[in-house]
């Protein structure tokens, strides 16, 4: 294959000339997985001026990074374990991601009801503490609120509710989030491919000198060099270590981490609050758009790594806590529209539980020429790639340019001129929309997910009106998102485009089933797929919705 020099990066050529550039040059870093942590890794070696390269063996944060409770949050609750350094860090970091990617951190009134038997004045002193450690503006501080200011935002919630305070967190996509840090990586020189597996380390004399890699869409495979290899498979570090009798320094212990999708007619909330029901149990619920998702359950796992899925008794145990705290709603398990689970890499800690167990990550090398990093969580993705780089650096040497500061003020690629105020950039985006007869709710819907790239979607209806026609009846998106997602976004599967792209597995209605057919149908033009790989990738994607349904078992 021919490719040209001018190709997009996340385009099919753009993945094409990736391949070809991991066997033929040799990488200061070589990043193993495609999750926040990896891409953030990735995205950081290169805009220190190093030469990077980015596999992932499926597709960009299709493990635990499309799973999470997509908030870009201060770890408030860090603070009744003593974790000051952590909120510290959390919250600030919460503020460069709101900098660097105002199209993807959007704002979200939180709550925080207290209950007869709980302490009001402790909570508020924590909220204190922690607006101090965050170092908050004047107008994004906590606010103490009446049991009937609690009641006008979180309508049915149970007694005895003693009143409640008020603080700003933001919820984001996190798949999205995922995708442009590894884009952003590309377009600052990495070579970036995704459903590229590595099948083996390489090593001499003791020392990783690269790995040997499979596409594996093609199973062509190429030998892969580099000074340094970084093993950020998150949940899945121990057995890259394992497959190479690699001693294994910090021990994992993953935890299962479940939500459930509720309309918000059912559960009509607004904002974002903390749940606690009469018996101590902890979670969180979260709007959405036109949706409602609670989280979260924190259990060891011991099942397969690339298929976690949400049981029926995950399911009763988290609408149990909602069915606790608003037990006026009569909500049921037909009100289940959507669950999905995703696995916590934690950083083992003896004699701790799962949920008492920190945050935080780790980061090594042992042997020479691999680092690996474990632990963290999404909001410090950028300060974990920077402690991997500090290390990174012994070998490498000093980088060609400050990485800390670049990657604090250089924004992600979706980001939008006027920014400043990312919600009246939305409102004149989806009026953009509207005016060329999309409906209101897909145009409210693609002007919050994809920022700068509304413009694209616009300039494709510009050249033909058929690209902003819905995707199908009753799914709130639109065609010309799937040439996005294929064009230039690296979507080289139909649940890359439905599930990490535009977000219908979870948050449409029947996991936008009833866009499959049309969605199928411009990716196999713009790929190339034959029939029966058409058919192939509709049936892949049907179980994949049936499984992210309400489970039977």
């Amino acid at each position: 294959m021919i490719v040209a020099p001018d190709a997009h990066a996340f385009s099919p050529a753009g993945r094409a000339r990736a391949l070809e550039r991991l066997g033929s040059e040799t990488f200061d870093l070589l990043v193993i997985g495609g999750g926040i942590t990896g891409a953030g890794v990735a995205r950081s070696a290169a805009l220190r001026g190093w030469s990077v390269a980015l596999v992932e063996k499926a597709d960009f944060a299709s493990g635990t990074s499309s799973r999470s409770s997509k908030i870009v949050h201060g770890g408030l609750r860090y603070l009744e374990y003593g974790h000051f350094l952590l909120v510290r860090e959390s919250a600030r970091e919460r503020a460069v991601l709101k900098r660097i990617a105002p199209h993807l951190v959007h704002p979200l009134p939180f709550l925080y009801p207290v209950f007869e038997g709980e302490s009001l004045v402790k909570v508020r002193a924590g909220l204190t503490v922690f607006d101090f450690l965050a170092d908050v503006d004047d107008d994004e501080k906590h606010e103490n609120l009446t049991p009937d200011e609690v009641r006008q935002r979180l309508p049915g919630l149970r007694d005895p509710l003693k009143g409640g305070v008020g603080f700003l967190e933001y919820i984001t996509d996190d798949a999205r989030l995922t995708m442009e840090n590894a884009l952003s990586a590309a377009v600052h020189g990495a070579a970036v491919a995704n459903w590229t597996r590595m099948v083996e380390l390489g090593f001499e004399d003791g020392r990783v000198t690269g790995a040997t890699v499979e596409d594996s869409l093609t199973g062509t495979r190429t030998d892969v060099d580099a000074r340094l290899v970084v093993n950020a498979t998150g949940s899945w570090a121990e057995s890259v270590l394992e497959s190479s009798g690699l001693p294994i320094r910090h021990p994992l212990i993953p935890s299962k981490g479940i939500h459930i999708l509720l309309s918000a007619e059912r559960l009509p909330i607004r904002g974002a609050t903390f749940l606690r029901t009469s018996s101590g149990k902890r979670g969180l619920a979260m709007r959405r758009g036109d949706y409602v998702y609670v989280g979260t359950t924190d259990d060891v796992y011991s099942g397969s790594l690339d298929t976690p899925r949400a049981t029926r008794s995950d399911v009763g145990e988290v609408l149990g806590m909602v069915q606790d705290c608003f037990p006026d709603q009569g909500l049921d398990y037909e009100d289940v529209l959507a669950t999905w689970a995703g696995i916590r890499p934690l950083v083992e800690e003896r004699g701790k539980t799962t949920r008492d167990t920190s945050r935080e990550d780790e980061a090594w090398e042992e042997p020479n020429g691999l680092i690996t990093v474990v632990g963290g969580k999404l909001t410090t993705y950028r300060r974990m790639a920077v402690r991997v780089l500090e290390i990174a650096q012994e070998s490498l040497g000093r980088p060609s340019s400050d990485a800390d500061e670049l990657d604090a003020t250089v924004p992600l690629p979706g980001w939008t001129r006027g920014a400043d105020d990312p919600h009246a950039v939305e409102e004149k985006t989806a009026a953009a929309f509207r005016a060329r007869g999309v409906d209101a709710s897909t145009a409210a819907r693609v002007a919050w997910l994809y920022g700068s790239q509304t413009d694209v979607l616009l300039e494709f209806g510009d050249e033909d009106p058929g690209w902003l026609e819905p995707l199908g009846p009753g799914v709130p998106a639109l065609r010309g998102e799937v040439r996005l997602a294929v064009d230039q976004e690296m979507a080289m599967t139909l649940a890359d485009f439905m599930d990490r792209r535009a977000a219908l597995l979870l948050f449409s209605e029947d996991h936008g089933l009833a866009g499959t057919e049309a969605a199928a149908d411009i990716m196999a033009q713009r790929l190339g797929w034959s029939p029966d790989r058409r058919g192939e990738e509709l049936e892949r994607y049907g179980v994949l919705a049936l499984e992210h349904g309400l489970p039977v078992q």
